[in-house]
């Protein structure tokens, strides 16, 4: 039951959970603005010393050319990962204010509802943190429900 990702002319299989390591290669497709940047601020040289040693601007034009689309390929990418870091969201934190806004415990469905994660991936979260220790389990009518520790849940002490 995983995830099929397709990109170009292959395809591959995952558990539905991007890792860290997919991520930063699916973030290195942008090229390198400044690499982008400096060769197009050299071909604008070359164009430039071209022309002046051969008297003739048409001699320039394919360095003119390569320096316009280098400098437009450099800003458009920088621009790109300008709008692309944002302030991290961590996960973490969402799913464990989701448990503090829903009166200290949580399943796995709830927290889905309530921040960005799949089900799945609040399970998966959930379990982990549970098995750190920094978060209680709680089995109430065949559901596992996530609290903080130390803090009692009111329909538990009412049963």
């Amino acid at each position: 039951m995983g995830l099929t990702t397709c990109f170009g002319s292959g395809c591959k299989e995952s558990g539905g959970v991007v890792s860290d390591l997919e991520q930063h290669r699916e973030g290195d497709r942008k090229g390198n603005p400044p690499l982008f940047l400096s060769l197009g601020i050299g071909f604008v040289i070359a164009a430039i010393l071209v022309i002046v040693t051969s008297g003739t601007a048409a001699a320039g034009l394919p360095f003119v050319i390569a320096a316009a689309g280098l400098l437009g390929k450099g800003l458009s990418d920088m621009r790109g990962q300008q709008r692309a870091v944002g302030p991290p969201v961590s996960t973490e934190r969402e799913l464990l204010s989701a448990i503090k806004a829903n009166g200290g415990s949580i399943t796995p469905a709830e927290a889905a509802m309530e921040t960005s994660l799949t089900v799945r991936e609040a399970d998966g979260m959930l379990s982990e943190l549970a098995g750190g220790g920094h978060l209680a389990v709680e089995s109430r009518d065949g559901a596992l429900f996530y609290s903080l520790p130390g803090r009692r849940n009111p329909e538990l002490d009412g049963r």
